[in-house]
């Protein structure tokens, strides 16, 4: 009967948005599911969705435990981040851009995937940007170390390695020390915002395991990451 009346509630609020005025709407709608078998998630999921380059908050929604589907609405004029979150998990974001919406519009099937947390999983923190062959992290890094700095706080069981990866332009030691001192960096911040010291450890991997060609742009910049690795999944303070 509460999820009748939830959906009911959802649509009604749905229908409301739509009726008032003239400012056209995106409705989103999709499934949450598990990454590894596609099935939906069977705990306490939250759709949440942001604006974009701020970071705001602009709305929650929470998933139908039937079947995990969800609807959220988008205000026409902005730029869109929205992810499922859930304990236990690691969120995988969707981006929409809709500041060119003219016509109320409705777009299905926007699916959102949880990763199941697992011991040794290793994950890569997109949209982590430094300045080239530095350890200074730009501006537009701050809104995804805001959003893990919340995922650590969810999962307060997890133990992380925080790992520094490099491309191969300059020496070896070079860059063993560059992917140190960024890895650092990001731990710096993690503590700032209240994540225990003896959660995280950090350890440098310089050039030693890229995923792109170092003889591009492109796969030099997939090779300049920080990737968190899960060493426990039964942390005690």
């Amino acid at each position: 009967m509460k999820t009748i009346l939830l959906t009911f509630l959802s649509v009604l609020s749905i229908q409301f948005a739509i009726a008032q005025g003239s400012k056209p709407v995106l409705l989103v709608s999709g499934k949450a599911l598990n990454e590894r078998n596609m099935q939906p998630v069977d705990v306490d999921v939250r759709v949440v969705y942001e604006e974009l380059p701020s970071g705001k908050q602009a709305g929650i929604a929470r998933i139908n435990p039937m079947d995990g589907s969800y609807k959220i609405i988008l205000p026409y004029g902005k730029r869109y981040s929205y992810m499922a979150i859930a304990e236990g998990y690691y969120s995988v974001t969707n981006n929409l851009d809709v500041s060119d919406l003219n016509e109320y519009q409705e777009v299905d099937e926007q699916n959102l995937f949880l990763a199941p947390l697992m011991v040794d999983q290793v994950v890569r923190i997109n949209n982590l940007f430094f300045k080239d062959k530095t350890a200074e992290l730009l501006p537009e890094s701050y809104f995804e170390l805001d959003r893990f700095v919340e995922f650590l706080k969810l999962n307060k069981k997890i133990k992380i390695e925080l790992g520094g990866h490099t491309d191969n332009v300059g020496g070896l030691q070079e860059n063993m020390d560059l992917s140190l001192k960024r890895a650092e960096v990001v731990a710096e911040y993690l503590k700032k915002n209240k994540i225990k010291a003896d959660r995280i450890e950090v350890k440098a991997y310089g050039p030693t395991r890229p995923i792109g060609f170092n003889n591009n742009e492109e796969g030099r910049a997939m090779n300049n990451r920080i990737e968190f690795k899960v060493l426990s999944l039964d942390y005690k303070s």
